[in-house]
Order: C-alpha cells, then structure tokens, then sequence
C-alpha cells in the first residue's frame, strides 16, 4: 500500500518527480522494446519467405520430374465419340468406326401377373422379389429396391383407359445396359408373359476400318475403358464414317510447367527486394530519414538472392537459357517469354525440356538448402533471431521488476524526507515560540 506524500512538508509534487526519474530509466527499456520489435519483425519476415523458398523448392522439384513433361491432350474428330485422358496418358492414335450403342433391355408387363411373389432371373441368377401387397404401387417398390442387386428398375406406364374411363397401368421394367443385363421373370413357376420394347445389347465399335479392319470391341457401357493407354472412350451415337482418336504432347501444359517456376522464382526475388528496399520519409522536425527494409545488408539473404538467379541463368550444357526464353532484367528480375519457349519446343521438344528441367533441378537444391527445416540457412536465422526476441523479452520482463524496485526506494526516500522536514519545521516551531516567550519576558 503506497501512502500519499505529496508536498505534505516540502511543498513538492514528489509524486511527479518520481515519476520524471523512472522515466529516465524506463528509456533503457523503451530501447529494449524497440530493438525486440525490430527483431520480431525480422523473425515474421524470415517466416515468409522461409515459406516461399519452401514453395519454390517443391516446384523445382516438379518441374524437374521428367514424368511432369509427359503432359499429353486428347481429341476426337467427331462428336461421336469424347474422350476422357489421364495425366500419364501416352501419346497415340486410333480409328474406330462406332457400330451400335449400348442398350438396356425395356419390356412392359402386366401386373396382374405379379401380385404375389415372383422372380426376376438376370444372366442366370433367380433374384427373389417379395412385393408388399399386389397393388401396382408396391410391386413397383419391391422391383426398385432390389435394383441393387438386379439392375431392373420398375415405372407405371399408363396403356389406355377401361371402359369406365380409368386409366389403366402396365408395368415398364428397364434392365441394366449389356448384353449380360438381360433378364426375364417368373411367378409362380410360370413364365410371365412380356412385351419387348427394347433389347439387350453391347456397345460395339471397329477398329480401323478405313484399313479394313475387322477387329471389334464391346462394352456393356458406351464407354471403352482404356483403349489406349490412359484413354477412355465414350461414344453417344452411331457413326458410319471413322473417327479418328489421337492422343499427343500438349505443349501448352509443358508451357504452363515452366511458367510455374519462374513464377515461383519471380514472387521470391520479389519478396526479398521489397523487404530490402530503402524508404525515406520526413521526421518531426522535417528532417528527411532514409530506412532500410528488415533484409538491408543481411548477408545471407544476398547470397540466397544470388544463388537463385545464378541457378536459374547459369548456361546448361553450354547453352544459355534465353535459348528458351528465360531471361534477367537490370532489376534482377527473371521472366518467361512464352512465345519463345513455345518456338524451342516446336524446334527441339527433348533439348527445351531437358534445359528446364536442368534449371529446375538447380534451384530446387538452391531452396532446399535455404529452407530445410533441419539445416535451412533462413531456418537458422530464424532460430537465432526467435532467440534474441526470447532474451530481449526476458531483459524487458527484468527491468519491470527494476522500475518497480526504483519507485519503491524513490518513495521511501522522499517519504523519509518529508517525515524529515516535518521533524525539523516542528522542531523551528518550538524553537521560534520559545525565542518568543524569552524576548517577552526581558521587556517586562
């Protein structure tokens, strides 16, 4: 508990001369303050791009994959036939003639030949089906929910009117498509009569037929799985004229591939300089001040920057990497020139690819070596720096406790002053009564 002493003998404001000479000494810790904001600040920066280098370095990694360069597109010359390629598809080609869809069987039933139980039989298997009640409604039902293992789905088809005028419902019952989705029905151990709307049957097309091929595929689906390596096929119509399906390099990704890494080399080299580049600003007394940005004169950080672009720009077997369009500006700046890498393709596919795939592999030993969480040169500097936040926290927390301890020997010493001067201004009141008394009593 502090006890006011305020002026109490003296006359002073102690409370704010105590507070003036704390003040004095809290600039020590103001400075500590300062210096753990910009230590701090450097910390998050080195986070950031700690976690861009990271980034770049997976990318070069990709890019020099050989496996990222077989990049392939698919077309088809007609609508008849779509095709859907995976990443690894392999370059090819194939001419198919598409001679018939994919059908299910559809047949119409009457119900009343289904109000008990009755058996659908699928490519020779009996699946039992055990409607509810004979209504229409639940034998429809009773199909449906055995679709699952049957593949025939039921509908209410509407067949005409009785001679009452109501209407009058027959039993549509649609197979899986394929030969195999055939099915028929029995009820009783009877046959159930069915009218056949529609057949069975498989996808077929021929291969080759404008080299009079005689080789044919099918499909219980309009969909050939892997005709080609990495290639499906759909066809949705009959076709008498070939279609021709190829499968080829699409230069377009390998474009896209190349573009990732200099990109992702562009937006490190920026993330350096714009934290490196000097600001200048005015002060209080209009005095200009020029600062450095957090990464100013940080040797490491220009080795990094310097490696990076050396990686990028170094010759690869004697040719210069603007041979394919990458290029350095006077700002230290990498870029891509599309066009040019695209030509370079175009002229030598395998030497485009194998100089990118070079540089790639450069800058991702580059970035791995800056930013491996084990011995990364960023990640040691952030593990030092994260350091010097800790101990210029544990100073400041320290002289906490130190201004704490001066304002308490600061208050009991103005407080001794105080009782002090009481002491003595009692001590001149007495003193001063008794001169009094003794100047009284000579003039009687």
């Amino acid at each position: 508990m502090t006890i006011g002493i305020d002026g109490m003998a003296s006359g002073l404001d102690t409370g704010a001369i105590i507070d003036g000479l704390v003040a004095i000494q809290r600039n020590q810790q103001v400075l500590l303050k300062q210096k753990s904001s910009v230590a701090s600040s450097i910390v998050t920066a080195l986070q950031a791009l700690n976690s861009r280098v990271a980034s770049l370095a997976t990318a070069g990694e990709k890019v020099a994959a050989p496996a990222s360069w077989a990049v392939t597109k698919a077309s088809s010359s007609s609508d008849a036939v779509t095709v859907s390629a995976a990443p690894n598809a392999k370059p090819g080609v194939v001419e198919l003639r598409v001679d018939r869809l994919a059908s299910g069987q559809v047949s119409l039933v009457d119900p009343a030949a289904l109000t008990g139980p009755f058996t659908i039989t699928v490519g020779g298997t009996d699946h039992e089906v055990a409607p509810s009640s004979p209504h229409i409604d639940d034998v429809v039902v009773a199909i449906n929910d055995a679709r699952g293992t049957t593949g025939v789905s039921a509908t209410k088809l509407r067949t005409g009117t009785d001679g009452d005028g109501n209407a009058v419902y027959g039993l549509q019952l649609t197979g899986a498509t394929g030969s195999g989705g055939a099915f028929s029905l029995t009820a009783g151990g009877q046959d159930v009569a069915a009218t056949t709307l529609a057949q069975a049957g498989d996808a077929e097309v021929t291969l080759w037929p404008s080299a009079g091929g005689s080789h044919r595929l099918t499909s219980t689906t309009n969909t050939f799985d892997g005709l080609l390596d990495g290639v499906d096929l759909t066809v949705s119509t009959v076709s008498a004229d070939p279609v021709r399906v190829t499968v080829a390099t699409d230069p377009a990704a390998q474009v896209a591939l190349a573009d990732e890494l200099v990109g992702n080399v562009s937006i490190v080299l920026s993330e350096i300089a714009s934290r490196t580049r000097t600001t200048t600003s005015t002060d209080a007394a209009g005095n200009t001040v020029v600062s450095g940005g957090v990464f100013s004169g940080d040797s490491a950080i220009r080795f990094l920057t310097s490696d990076i672009q050396s990686a990028v720009t170094r010759p690869v077997d004697g040719r210069s990497p603007s041979s394919v369009g990458i290029s350095l500006d006077r700002y230290g700046a990498i870029s891509l020139d599309k066009a040019a890498f695209t030509k370079a393709l175009t002229e030598d596919p395998e030497g485009a690819t194998a100089m990118i795939q070079a540089i790639a592999g450069r800058v991702a030993e580059v970035a791995e070596r800056a930013s491996s969480s084990a011995e990364g040169t960023i990640t040691r500097k952030i593990t030092s720096q994260e350091s010097v936040v800790k101990d210029l926290g544990s100073q400041v927390a320290k002289w906490d406790q130190r201004l704490d301890a001066r304002r308490a020997q600061l208050v009991a010493q103005f407080s001794a002053m105080e009782v002090r001067l009481s002491q003595l201004q009692s001590t001149q009141s007495w003193l001063t009564n008794q001169i009094a008394g003794l100047t009284a009593s000579s003039q009687q």
